[in-house]
């Protein structure tokens, strides 16, 4: 749960280090059989301090999650306004789809581990949400017809488009990162607003509605 709360960079610097000590843990085996006394080892911080922050492992789980998805929508949230279809250009992708790349990479260990087979199964639907609601916010507000007048029913629009950007986040974290931030937004924008079959250059092979 977000706060609204400063807190002291000492109680932020062994947050963190508990929190990566997570992160490589998991790396190692399942969440399960991870105990508080592995994260506090790994941390090479005291069971004590863990227990200044947490109450056991299940809050300092939900707390890390929390505070990393918390950090993300603060990345995306300030250039909302800039998003609206309309003013997306394809050679400058959206600032929301670039700062989630560039955010993703500076904690890359931690979502590749999350969305990943040992992460938290609560994590990527909390994700999916975000996405959903901080990156493509404006592009789904500008949708201004009735629902039964769209040619798929709004539910399922949002539901692939915003799967798919996550699956698009997931590959590359997978793939090492290959490319960077600003070349996987540029191309997410393509796809988003050409869709994939006009990407890759099928249009005139399969009959498209126009």
């Amino acid at each position: 749960m977000s706060t609204n709360k400063k807190i002291d960079p000492r109680t932020k610097r062994s947050m963190r280090y508990l929190r990566n000590a997570l992160v490589q843990l998991l790396e190692e085996k399942d969440l399960n059989s991870i105990t508080i006394q592995d994260i506090t080892n790994k941390a090479e911080l005291t069971r004590g301090t863990f227990y200044l922050h947490y109450q056991d492992k299940q809050d300092f789980v939900v707390k890390s999650i929390d505070d990393m998805l918390n950090e993300l929508i603060e990345e995306v949230k300030p250039t909302q306004e800039k998003n609206k279809i309309q003013e997306i250009d394809v050679d400058n992708p959206p600032l929301s789809f670039l700062r989630i790349f560039e955010f993703i990479s500076e904690n890359h260990d931690f979502f590749r581990v999350m969305l990943g087979d040992r992460g938290v199964p609560e994590f990527r639907s909390r994700m999916l949400k975000i996405v959903q609601e901080k990156v493509y916010a404006e592009l789904l507000s500008s949708i201004k017809q009735p629902e039964e007048e769209l040619p798929i029913p709004n539910d399922i629009f949002i539901s692939y488009i915003t799967s798919a950007h996550l699956g698009v986040v997931c590959s590359w974290l997978e793939n090492g990162m290959m490319y960077s931030p600003v070349f996987m937004a540029t191309q997410l924008t393509k796809l988003t607003l050409f869709g994939p079959i006009r990407v890759v250059g099928l249009e005139n092979k399969i009959s498209l509605p126009k």
